[in-house]
């Protein structure tokens, strides 16, 4: 009874130190994955499909390193496939978002004609006739209320739910909840394709006696 008490701990530590050893690489691997699918022609990011290829690219890629490594696909790996998928799909939308923003900010430094026009009137005289006067200082409350609902329009557009609905603006004009939804939606079909795909990996023949059996087998 000692003897197999003794035996399973150093196998219990190895099995342990063999997962840890997954989880890290396969962290550097999804993100890897990520960076890559965030700088592909953009034709190629179709609703939906992109998803569930990235999902089961993932899916076959973390398993196989499994099995590479000695580990046994059960259900505690299969929950760490799933973190792994849902943090690589969180990385790819935080990516694409800091795209858009970059892509945003540089349409509206590119519009030089309210710089001009600000310049221009900050080192202009107000005119000496009251009726001009006045017209000059109505001018001057419009175009500082354009200027706000400018900076408005810029924060709005650089919040992540304009990119959701940036995304799916090919397809339908959706106001929000419904871009968030969607994306949820394709967050859970690369989760079950990640799932799939790993089942179709072919698994190794593993050894049975109980020096080898990995504690993922018991889970």
């Amino acid at each position: 009874m000692m003897d197999q008490s003794a035996e399973s701990q150093p196998e219990s530590t190895s099995s342990r130190s063999g997962f840890i050893q997954w989880f890290c690489i396969g962290l550097v691997l999804i993100t890897a994955l990520s960076i890559l699918a965030v700088h592909l022609p953009e034709r190629l990011k179709l609703l939906l499909v992109f998803s569930v290829v990235y999902g089961m690219i993932a899916g076959a890629l973390l398993t196989t390193l499994a099995f590479k490594l000695g580990l046994s696909v059960k259900r505690s790996l299969l929950v760490a496939i799933l973190c792994l998928t849902v943090f690589g799909q969180s990385l790819v939308l935080y990516l694409s978002h800091q795209r858009y923003k970059e892509a945003t900010l540089q349409q509206f430094k590119m519009d030089k004609t309210s710089l001009m026009l600000e310049h221009t009137l900050a080192k202009g005289e107000p005119p000496a006739d009251p009726a001009s006067r006045k017209q000059h200082e109505e001018f001057l409350k419009q175009f500082e209320a354009a200027k706000q609902e400018r900076r408005d329009k810029e924060q709005q557009l650089l919040a992540i739910s304009s990119y959701l609905q940036h995304r799916i603006s090919s397809i339908a004009r959706l106001e929000t909840p419904w871009p968030q939804l969607f994306w949820l939606i394709e967050l859970v079909l690369c989760c079950a394709a990640a799932i799939w795909a790993s089942f179709q990996v072919p698994r190794p023949k593993f050894p049975d006696s109980p020096e080898q059996a990995s504690p993922l087998d018991e889970s």
